[in-house]
């Protein structure tokens, strides 16, 4: 069991618009690290390229074609923009443990978080990995279970220490 005293700590509400921003994070991290979405939109264009020329070009199967092409193409933009936000707010709406407040703090060995109703502490050495951004730092329990941790809930010491923490932890960076 850990027993060091923390060494920062944040308290914070996370949001509608945090929750989201964190799935946004999520589906980037996804995006950049998987090879399955890159190759299934390769897969989608070369099989609309050999519709259009095995058809001659005809201008049925070819319209079809780049409607499916640009579809393609702009269903990850709908995703992050679009649907990932609607998505975001219904989970915050329907789900009442997000929106307790959160007492927060990290130490050179572990992560501790607690609300009105859970209390835990993580070993850093227990986290899959971590990913951060701008607006978010994503404390990764596997490759889909994250724990979040808003960057508008810390000032820029505590964020760089925070970070801190997580690279000399060995944590990998997704």
């Amino acid at each position: 069991m850990i027993t060091a005293t923390p060494s920062t700590s944040a308290s914070f509400t996370i949001t509608a618009e945090d929750y989201a921003n964190a799935l946004r994070l999520h589906m980037r991290r996804y995006w950049v690290t998987k090879s399955g979405p890159k190759l299934f939109i390769a897969a989608m264009f070369a099989l609309c390229l050999i519709a259009m020329i095995a058809s001659g070009f005809d201008p049925t199967p070819t319209t079809v074609a780049i409607v499916v092409m640009v579809g393609t193409a702009i269903w990850p933009l709908l995703a992050y923009f679009l649907l990932i936000p609607w998505q975001a707010r219904k989970i915050y709406r329907e789900d009442k443990t997000l929106q307790h407040p959160i007492e927060a703090s990290w130490t050179r060995d572990a992560y501790f978080a607690s609300t009105a109703t859970v209390t835990n502490t993580i070993p850093w050495s227990d986290y899959f990995g971590w990913s951060a951004d701008e607006k978010m730092v994503l404390l990764m329990q596997s490759p889909v279970l994250f724990q979040m941790l808003p960057r508008h809930a810390l000032s820029g010491e505590q964020a760089e220490d925070l970070i801190g923490h997580l690279e000399k932890s060995g944590l990998r960076r997704i």
